[in-house]
Order: C-alpha cells, then sequence, then structure tokens
C-alpha cells in the first residue's frame, strides 16, 4: 500500500548521507530559478526527506528535479505518470552517477516506490539527480555562463556570513573553470571547457576532509593561480565548513533536547490528566443512595 499525501509517513532509517543532503540543498539554492522548488531552508529540505508533514513535498521535490535532470523544455510540472519512463532513461544516461549510491532498480517503478524507500535511499535518489541536472540542463548551464559574464574576475564571497557563493569561477586554467555553489554548505566544482566535454560540472570537494585534501594537492601545482585557490580553501573554505557543522550540531542537539521535553510534557500531562483525590470517607454519600 503507497502512503498517503495527507499523512505523515514513518521512518526507520533517518541515518542519510549528511554530505549529499548539503549537496541538494546547494543545487536547490543556487539554482532554483530553473528547478523552481519551494524549499528555501534546510529544516525544510530536512522535514521533506523524513515526510514529516506527509509526503506531498517530498513527491513535488522529485518531481521538479527530474524535470530538471531530463531537460524538459516545457513549463507544465511533471506528474507521477511521467516517473518511471524518465527515470529509466536517465538511469541509462547516467549509471556512472548512480555508483556508489542507494538507489535500487525499484525506486523507477513509481513514484510511490520513491517515496516507500528509507530516507537514506531518498537523499540518494534526489542528489542523484542534482547531479544529472548539473551536468546536462542547459538552462542551468546558460544561468552559469550568464552570472560568469557579469564579473570576469574570479573573487570569493565572504565566508563569515551566510551568504550566498556568487556563480563566479575562483579560476580558469587551461581551459578548467573552478565553481563554488551553495549557501551554508560550500560545493567546489569543476568544469571542462574543452570542445568534447564542454559543460560538464565535475563534484570535487563538499565536506571540510574532502576540501584540505584537495587544497594540499592544489599547493604542490605549478600554478601560481592553482597555488591561491588552494590556499583560499585552507584559510576560508575549510574553516566555515567546520563552523556549521560545529553550528547544526549545536541545532540538533538543542532540538533533541527540546523534543525530549515536549516528550515527558505529553507523558506528564497523559498520565495526570485524570486523576483525582481519591475519598476514603466510605460513609459519605450514601444517603443519596435509594434502598
Amino acid at each position: 500500500m503507497s502512503p498517503s499525501a495527507n499523512s505523515p509517513t514513518e521512518v526507520a532509517n533517518t541515518n542519510y548521507s549528511a554530505a549529499n543532503f548539503a549537496s541538494i540543498f546547494a543545487v536547490l539554492s543556487t539554482f532554483n530559478e530553473v528547478i523552481r522548488s519551494n524549499i528555501k531552508e534546510p529544516e525544510e529540505l530536512h522535514a521533506a526527506v523524513l515526510c514529516t508533514e506527509g509526503t506531498q513535498k517530498l513527491s513535488d521535490l522529485a518531481l521538479a528535479l527530474l524535470a530538471a535532470a531530463s531537460c524538459r523544455k516545457t513549463r507544465t510540472p511533471l506528474s507521477a505518470g511521467h516517473w518511471p519512463k524518465l527515470c529509466s532513461e536517465l538511469a541509462g544516461n547516467t549509471v556512472f552517477i548512480l555508483k556508489g549510491l542507494q538507489v535500487p532498480e525499484t525506486v523507477a517503478d513509481s513514484l510511490d516506490s520513491f517515496v516507500e524507500q528509507p530516507a537514506a535511499v531518498r537523499v540518494d535518489v534526489l542528489y542523484w539527480l542534482c547531479e544529472a541536472a548539473l551536468m546536462d540542463n542547459p538552462a542551468i548551464k546558460e544561468l552559469v555562463d550568464r552570472e560568469a559574464n557579469k564579473m570576469r574576475k574570479p573573487t570569493l564571497a565572504s565566508t563569515a556570513t551566510q551568504e550566498l557563493v556568487r556563480l563566479e569561477p575562483f579560476a580558469e586554467v587551461s581551459k578548467q573553470r573552478y565553481w563554488m555553489f551553495g549557501d551554508k554548505t560550500r560545493q567546489l566544482y569543476l568544469e571542462s571547457m574543452s570542445q568534447r566535454a564542454r559543460g560538464k560540472l565535475e563534484l570535487l570537494a563538499q565536506t571540510p576532509e574532502e576540501f584540505a585534501s584537495l587544497a594540499q594537492s592544489l599547493e604542490t601545482e605549478r600554478s601560481a593561480v592553482l597555488k591561491e585557490l588552494g590556499q583560499v580553501l585552507t584559510d576560508e573554505v575549510v574553516p566555515y565548513l567546520e563552523y556549521q557543522i560545529k553550528k547544526r550540531e549545536r541545532a540538533e542537539r538543542a532540538m533533541q533536547r527540546q523534543a525530549m521535553a515536549l516528550a515527558n510534557v505529553h507523558i506528564y500531562e497523559t498520565r495526570t490528566r485524570k486523576r483525582q483525590r481519591v475519598n476514603y470517607n466510605v460513609d459519605e454519600g450514601l444517603e443519596a443512595i435509594d434502598y
């Protein structure tokens, strides 16, 4: 039986990939002009993935990302009936992305099959759709080029704030451009400008560990531009991500404490709602009994 769009779905496994989750939100934030998602905050994405308010938001998000990944030119939203065919075709063209992800073949059977999956699988499916959209959607490519033409010089948005990192390349070396996307996250992509692979975006790093490793590699390059990029990653991006992780962990602990407090209040009220003082005077009220 498929889950109802109006009722919450119980999710046993909520241990989804935090890195993939962050990447999904970064894509939604950066390319909302193309994807047209109603999700604006990480908490909204988290609620959609866990279906805490029903399954409709998750279904709408999956269809919007599938439309972007399939490069549909029409603005007419996809319906659940489009899911099997478009998912199967996309899977055949993006096998290399699916490797390493928890995306079973049954996901393509129907939209309900996707919604019924554990949270970890849902996140991996959404991540897969985001990656496919980044690589092949011409509207996203046009958006990147348009923003790049507005400002030629590579600049990095201030990491002291939570403002969106602008669509400006960090560097361009040997027909390769480095792009940084994300709001409260950071994802570094490499775009090839060669004729054969023009417009293809390859994810290089999205976690503090990946950025630190990439920075070490870049700092050994001969190019002064790449050395400078590696230094920026070390001095600004890695500390920013570590700060965001600690901030998110503090928020999660606060939410857990609040949830436990609410649960304790509910239990106390449930146990005491009908509790009344016991009257041990057995003679009181006997006069009201009709013998």
